[in-house]
Protein backbone atom coordinates (compact mmCIF):
# COMPACT_ATOMS: atom_id res chain seq x y z
CA UNK A 1 0.00 0.00 0.00
CA UNK A 2 2.78 2.42 0.92
CA UNK A 3 4.71 1.42 -2.20
CA UNK A 4 1.73 2.05 -4.50
CA UNK A 5 1.09 5.43 -2.86
CA UNK A 6 4.76 6.33 -3.29
CA UNK A 7 4.60 5.43 -6.98
CA UNK A 8 1.46 7.51 -7.51
CA UNK A 9 3.04 10.53 -5.85
CA UNK A 10 6.08 10.21 -8.10
CA UNK A 11 3.88 9.43 -11.14
CA UNK A 12 5.71 6.18 -11.79
CA UNK A 13 4.32 3.19 -13.69
CA UNK A 14 3.03 0.17 -11.72
CA UNK A 15 5.56 -2.12 -10.12
CA UNK A 16 7.24 -4.52 -12.54
CA UNK A 17 6.08 -8.07 -11.71
CA UNK A 18 9.69 -9.26 -11.94
CA UNK A 19 10.74 -6.89 -9.18
CA UNK A 20 11.59 -9.09 -6.20
CA UNK A 21 10.24 -8.20 -2.79
CA UNK A 22 12.95 -6.63 -0.66
CA UNK A 23 12.05 -8.23 2.68
CA UNK A 24 10.38 -11.65 2.87
CA UNK A 25 10.35 -14.58 5.28
CA UNK A 26 12.36 -16.56 2.74
CA UNK A 27 15.08 -13.90 2.63
CA UNK A 28 15.18 -13.70 6.43
CA UNK A 29 15.54 -17.49 6.67
CA UNK A 30 18.36 -17.38 4.13
CA UNK A 31 20.15 -14.68 6.12
CA UNK A 32 19.86 -16.71 9.31
CA UNK A 33 20.83 -20.02 7.73
CA UNK A 34 23.92 -18.55 6.02
CA UNK A 35 24.85 -16.21 8.89
CA UNK A 36 24.53 -13.36 6.38
CA UNK A 37 24.22 -10.60 8.94
CA UNK A 38 27.85 -9.53 9.28
CA UNK A 39 28.80 -5.88 8.64
CA UNK A 40 29.83 -6.78 5.07
CA UNK A 41 26.32 -8.04 4.31
CA UNK A 42 24.52 -5.28 6.21
CA UNK A 43 26.25 -2.59 4.17
CA UNK A 44 25.14 -4.27 0.95
CA UNK A 45 21.56 -4.63 2.16
CA UNK A 46 21.51 -0.88 2.79
CA UNK A 47 22.92 -0.20 -0.68
CA UNK A 48 20.23 -2.37 -2.25
CA UNK A 49 17.53 -0.59 -0.25
CA UNK A 50 18.88 2.77 -1.37
CA UNK A 51 18.84 1.57 -4.99
CA UNK A 52 15.22 0.46 -4.69
CA UNK A 53 14.17 3.81 -3.23
CA UNK A 54 16.13 6.04 -5.58
CA UNK A 55 15.77 4.05 -8.81
CA UNK A 56 12.49 2.12 -8.86
CA UNK A 57 12.90 1.72 -12.64
CA UNK A 58 15.81 -0.67 -12.05
CA UNK A 59 14.41 -4.20 -11.74
CA UNK A 60 16.12 -6.54 -9.27
CA UNK A 61 14.87 -10.11 -9.57
CA UNK A 62 16.56 -11.15 -6.35
CA UNK A 63 19.42 -10.28 -4.05
CA UNK A 64 22.07 -8.04 -5.66
CA UNK A 65 25.40 -7.27 -3.98
CA UNK A 66 26.48 -3.72 -4.83
CA UNK A 67 29.94 -2.27 -4.30
CA UNK A 68 30.94 1.33 -3.68
CA UNK A 69 30.17 4.15 -6.11
CA UNK A 70 28.21 1.96 -8.51
CA UNK A 71 26.15 3.79 -11.15
CA UNK A 72 22.89 2.11 -12.20
CA UNK A 73 20.81 4.15 -14.63
CA UNK A 74 17.62 3.44 -16.58
CA UNK A 75 15.95 6.31 -18.41
CA UNK A 76 12.33 6.44 -17.30
CA UNK A 77 9.92 5.58 -20.09
CA UNK A 78 12.68 4.68 -22.55
CA UNK A 79 14.80 1.94 -21.01
CA UNK A 80 14.89 -0.95 -18.58
CA UNK A 81 17.75 -2.24 -16.48
CA UNK A 82 17.16 -5.77 -15.18
CA UNK A 83 19.49 -7.41 -12.65
CA UNK A 84 19.12 -11.13 -12.03
CA UNK A 85 19.46 -13.01 -8.77
CA UNK A 86 22.74 -13.10 -6.83
CA UNK A 87 24.46 -10.60 -9.10
CA UNK A 88 27.73 -9.19 -7.71
CA UNK A 89 28.73 -5.67 -8.80
CA UNK A 90 32.18 -4.55 -7.71
CA UNK A 91 33.23 -0.99 -6.99
CA UNK A 92 32.69 1.83 -9.50
CA UNK A 93 30.82 -0.17 -12.14
CA UNK A 94 28.58 1.79 -14.51
CA UNK A 95 25.50 0.18 -16.06
CA UNK A 96 23.57 2.68 -18.18
CA UNK A 97 20.36 1.86 -20.03
CA UNK A 98 19.69 4.99 -22.08
CA UNK A 99 17.17 3.21 -24.31
CA UNK A 100 16.10 -0.40 -24.81
CA UNK A 101 16.85 -3.19 -22.34
CA UNK A 102 20.03 -3.96 -20.46
CA UNK A 103 19.83 -7.32 -18.72
CA UNK A 104 22.38 -8.91 -16.38
CA UNK A 105 21.69 -12.60 -15.76
CA UNK A 106 21.70 -14.60 -12.55
CA UNK A 107 25.00 -14.98 -10.69
CA UNK A 108 26.91 -12.64 -12.99
CA UNK A 109 30.04 -11.19 -11.38
CA UNK A 110 31.46 -7.83 -12.47
CA UNK A 111 34.85 -6.83 -11.10
CA UNK A 112 35.38 -3.08 -10.90
CA UNK A 113 35.43 -0.05 -13.21
CA UNK A 114 33.41 -1.76 -15.95
CA UNK A 115 31.11 0.26 -18.23
CA UNK A 116 28.06 -1.00 -20.13
CA UNK A 117 26.13 1.46 -22.33
CA UNK A 118 22.83 0.32 -23.85
CA UNK A 119 20.73 2.05 -26.50
CA UNK A 120 18.93 -1.01 -27.89
CA UNK A 121 19.54 -4.42 -26.31
CA UNK A 122 22.45 -5.73 -24.25
CA UNK A 123 22.40 -9.04 -22.40
CA UNK A 124 25.08 -10.56 -20.17
CA UNK A 125 24.19 -14.21 -19.65
CA UNK A 126 23.98 -16.09 -16.38
CA UNK A 127 27.15 -17.06 -14.50
CA UNK A 128 29.37 -14.88 -16.69
CA UNK A 129 32.51 -13.40 -15.13
CA UNK A 130 33.59 -9.90 -16.16
CA UNK A 131 37.01 -8.75 -14.96
CA UNK A 132 38.04 -5.08 -14.59
CA UNK A 133 37.94 -2.09 -16.95
CA UNK A 134 35.77 -3.85 -19.55
CA UNK A 135 33.66 -1.80 -21.98
CA UNK A 136 30.46 -3.05 -23.64
CA UNK A 137 28.19 -1.04 -25.95
CA UNK A 138 25.54 -1.68 -28.62
CA UNK A 139 25.91 1.51 -30.67
CA UNK A 140 28.33 3.52 -32.81
CA UNK A 141 28.33 7.17 -33.77
CA UNK A 142 27.67 7.96 -37.43
CA UNK A 143 30.49 9.98 -39.02
CA UNK A 144 29.87 9.72 -42.80
CA UNK A 145 29.17 13.41 -43.48
CA UNK A 146 32.34 15.46 -43.15
CA UNK A 147 30.35 18.71 -43.16
CA UNK A 148 28.22 17.85 -40.12
CA UNK A 149 29.62 17.48 -36.59
CA UNK A 150 29.79 13.83 -35.58
CA UNK A 151 27.74 14.52 -32.47
CA UNK A 152 24.84 15.66 -34.71
CA UNK A 153 24.82 12.66 -37.07
CA UNK A 154 23.12 10.25 -34.69
CA UNK A 155 23.99 6.68 -33.83
CA UNK A 156 23.53 3.20 -35.29
CA UNK A 157 22.48 0.37 -32.95
CA UNK A 158 22.83 -3.44 -33.00
CA UNK A 159 22.11 -5.86 -30.11
CA UNK A 160 24.89 -7.42 -28.04
CA UNK A 161 24.76 -10.87 -26.41
CA UNK A 162 27.36 -12.31 -24.04
CA UNK A 163 27.17 -15.75 -22.52
CA UNK A 164 26.05 -17.51 -20.48
CA UNK A 165 29.08 -18.93 -18.65
CA UNK A 166 31.67 -16.65 -20.29
CA UNK A 167 34.82 -15.05 -18.96
CA UNK A 168 35.61 -11.54 -20.19
CA UNK A 169 39.20 -10.57 -19.44
CA UNK A 170 40.62 -7.29 -18.20
CA UNK A 171 40.22 -4.27 -20.52
CA UNK A 172 38.36 -6.25 -23.18
CA UNK A 173 35.95 -4.33 -25.43
CA UNK A 174 32.72 -5.78 -26.82
CA UNK A 175 31.25 -3.66 -29.63
CA UNK A 176 27.80 -3.53 -31.22
CA UNK A 177 26.64 -6.56 -33.13
CA UNK A 178 28.69 -8.98 -31.04
CA UNK A 179 27.27 -12.35 -30.04
CA UNK A 180 29.61 -14.21 -27.72
CA UNK A 181 28.67 -17.89 -27.54
CA UNK A 182 28.26 -19.71 -24.25
CA UNK A 183 31.36 -20.81 -22.40
CA UNK A 184 33.69 -18.53 -24.36
CA UNK A 185 36.76 -16.72 -23.02
CA UNK A 186 37.78 -13.23 -24.17
CA UNK A 187 41.44 -12.59 -23.42
CA UNK A 188 42.66 -9.35 -21.86
CA UNK A 189 42.64 -6.30 -24.18
CA UNK A 190 40.60 -8.15 -26.82
CA UNK A 191 38.33 -6.09 -29.10
CA UNK A 192 35.32 -8.13 -30.22
CA UNK A 193 32.84 -7.28 -32.94
CA UNK A 194 30.63 -9.90 -34.54
CA UNK A 195 29.87 -13.53 -33.73
CA UNK A 196 32.08 -15.62 -31.44
CA UNK A 197 31.50 -19.41 -31.58
CA UNK A 198 30.55 -21.18 -28.35
CA UNK A 199 33.37 -22.50 -26.15
CA UNK A 200 36.01 -20.43 -27.95
CA UNK A 201 39.07 -18.62 -26.65
CA UNK A 202 39.38 -15.26 -28.41
CA UNK A 203 42.22 -12.74 -28.32
CA UNK A 204 43.75 -9.88 -30.26
CA UNK A 205 42.72 -6.63 -31.95
CA UNK A 206 40.48 -7.35 -33.74
CA UNK A 207 39.57 -10.47 -31.80
CA UNK A 208 40.06 -13.85 -33.48
CA UNK A 209 39.54 -17.41 -32.31
CA UNK A 210 42.75 -18.79 -30.83
CA UNK A 211 41.50 -22.19 -29.72
CA UNK A 212 38.41 -24.30 -29.13
CA UNK A 213 37.91 -25.36 -25.52
CA UNK A 214 36.41 -28.69 -26.64
CA UNK A 215 39.56 -29.59 -28.57
CA UNK A 216 41.74 -28.70 -25.60
CA UNK A 217 39.55 -30.79 -23.31
CA UNK A 218 39.75 -33.79 -25.67
CA UNK A 219 43.52 -33.43 -26.09
CA UNK A 220 44.09 -33.59 -22.34
CA UNK A 221 41.87 -36.64 -21.79
CA UNK A 222 44.85 -39.00 -21.34
CA UNK A 223 46.47 -36.68 -18.80
CA UNK A 224 43.24 -36.41 -16.81
CA UNK A 225 42.79 -40.18 -16.84
CA UNK A 226 46.35 -40.70 -15.56
CA UNK A 227 45.87 -38.17 -12.77
CA UNK A 228 42.57 -39.78 -11.77
CA UNK A 229 44.27 -43.20 -11.69
CA UNK A 230 47.04 -41.83 -9.46
CA UNK A 231 44.44 -40.30 -7.15
CA UNK A 232 42.56 -43.62 -6.90
CA UNK A 233 45.73 -45.56 -6.13
CA UNK A 234 46.78 -42.99 -3.53
CA UNK A 235 43.38 -43.17 -1.85
CA UNK A 236 43.47 -46.97 -1.91
CA UNK A 237 46.97 -47.02 -0.40
CA UNK A 238 45.89 -44.61 2.31
CA UNK A 239 42.90 -46.81 3.10
CA UNK A 240 45.07 -49.93 3.37
CA UNK A 241 47.54 -48.13 5.64
CA UNK A 242 44.70 -47.09 7.92
CA UNK A 243 43.47 -50.69 8.35
CA UNK A 244 44.70 -52.64 11.45
CA UNK A 245 47.64 -54.95 10.74
CA UNK A 246 46.77 -58.65 10.98
CA UNK A 247 49.66 -61.06 11.57
CA UNK A 248 49.85 -64.80 11.17
CA UNK A 249 47.38 -66.81 13.25
CA UNK A 250 48.53 -68.05 16.61
CA UNK A 251 47.65 -71.51 17.91
CA UNK A 252 43.94 -71.74 18.34
CA UNK A 253 43.18 -69.85 15.16
CA UNK A 254 43.30 -66.31 16.63
CA UNK A 255 45.55 -63.67 15.08
CA UNK A 256 48.74 -63.32 17.00
CA UNK A 257 50.15 -60.03 18.22
CA UNK A 258 52.52 -58.15 15.95
CA UNK A 259 56.09 -58.71 17.04
CA UNK A 260 58.38 -55.72 17.52
CA UNK A 261 60.33 -54.74 14.45
CA UNK A 262 58.03 -56.53 12.04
Amino acid sequence: MIGSTFRRLRRLPPRDPRQAAFLTWASLRWCWRNRAFTPWYLVRYLRLLRLRLRHPDVVTEGMVFIGRRVELYARTGYARLVLGRWVHLGDENRLRAHEGTLRVGDKVVLGRDNTVNCYLDVEIGAATIVADWVYVCDFDHVYDDVHVPIKDQGIVKTPVRIGPDCWVGTKATVLRGSTVGHGSVLAAHTVVRGPVPPLSVVGGVPGRVLKDRREVYAATAATRAALEDIARKTARAAGVAADPVVTAAAPGGEPGPRSPGR
